[in-house]
């Protein structure tokens, strides 16, 4: 089997269509890969490790394909046991998607989906955590992130609902407006939504305490007046490649410029992105690789890896609202009584 796929990826990086080796990588242990658009036959002969490639063909998944309802789309493709989407790139364009095939093969950002790997041919998809994570999460997120606000500890994580402590990398981000402006927000990775939703509370906490005179006083007393946002910051694609036309091309309004590097990762987000790059992905990774100490040709490094950010809001906890007095153990006994 080891044997096959290597001969087979052979023969497709050096006569087949235009796979690179890095989405051949993130193309295993996929499950099942709806191909999408025209492409040579010879890529459903690819043998993958625990992959299986198939065209997608079923009337609701064409259906769903050709209107513009992201859920019937996941559930399309759940309903024909699809876990992700191979896209067959199509041409740039300015006027906006009518359907959603349109936009997926434009590369454009689709509600419920997020890009894994994106080429100047192909782009994988599959489904967006923000997607999964239970009727609770907007209540339940934005509530325990204000109790750890106002100074309780953090509850367990084996106390969330299975969505939001299941294994998965994920970034969260927890937001304090006053009246809309936005005066401190903090963003963490973690191994589950629980569990980064709690460290980004905590450090914006700490920063807080770091800031307060310049942030109008201790948060204890501001914090009634505030309002707690908690947002997913998702990947949506991996670029496999950077030259700048593609990444021009890859790049649309509501994503945001980001980069890792070995025990680091710097972004974005997409309204700094536009104001940035005025227009141009290019011109915000310069700005990005500026205020990071880096060169401004930095896209040429193979020791970063580059991606695009989109923020999925997950639920607001406008002001006044207070659990004081509440102790670890009680924090999600308060929210299951709100809900």
């Amino acid at each position: 089997m080891v044997l096959g796929a290597t001969v087979a990826a052979f023969v497709l990086l050096t006569s087949g269509p235009d796979i690179d080796r890095g989405l051949l990588t993130q193309l295993e242990r996929r499950g099942v890969i709806g191909v999408l658009g025209e492409t040579p036959p010879d890529l459903f002969e690819l043998e993958l490790p625990e992959t299986t490639l198939r065209p997608v063909d079923s009337e609701a998944m064409l259906k769903a394909l050709d209107a513009d309802d992201p859920i019937a789309l996941r559930e399309a493709m759940s309903d024909a046991g699809l876990d992700a989407l191979l896209v067959a790139a199509g041409r740039r364009t300015e006027e906006t998607p009518a359907t959603l095939r349109e936009a997926l093969v434009q590369y454009r950002h689709v509600d419920g989906l997020r890009g894994i790997y994106l080429t100047p041919t192909f782009g994988l998809y599959e489904p967006a955590i923000s997607a999964d994570l239970g009727e609770e999460a907007s209540v339940m997120l934005p509530q325990v992130a204000r109790t750890i606000l106002e100074g309780n500890d953090p509850p367990r994580v084996s106390r969330f609902p299975e969505p939001l402590r299941r294994i998965r990398s994920v970034e969260v981000m927890v937001l304090l407006r006053d009246r809309g402006r936005a005066r401190l927000w903090r963003s963490a990775r973690g191994s589950s939504v629980g569990r980064a939703l709690v460290t980004a509370a905590v450090v914006a906490r700490q920063r807080w305490e770091e800031r307060e005179q310049a942030l109008g006083g201790p948060l204890d007393g501001r914090l009634p007046h505030l309002d707690v946002e908690v947002t997913l910051l998702e990947e949506d694609g991996t670029l496999g490649v950077t030259a700048p036309a593609f990444v021009e091309r890859a790049f649309y309004e509501d994503h945001g410029v980001a980069y890792e590097s070995p025990g680091a990762w710097r972004y974005q987000l997409p309204d700094a992105t536009r104001v940035a790059g005025e227009g141009s992905a290019v011109r915000a990774y310069e700005k990005l690789f500026q205020d990071n100490a880096l060169p401004e040709d930095s896209l040429r490094r193979a020791d970063l890896r580059f991606y695009r950010l989109v923020t999925a809001s997950v639920g607001r906890s406008p002001a006044p609202f207070s659990t004081d007095g509440l102790g670890p153990d009680a924090v999600l006994d308060v929210v299951d009584d709100l809900l």
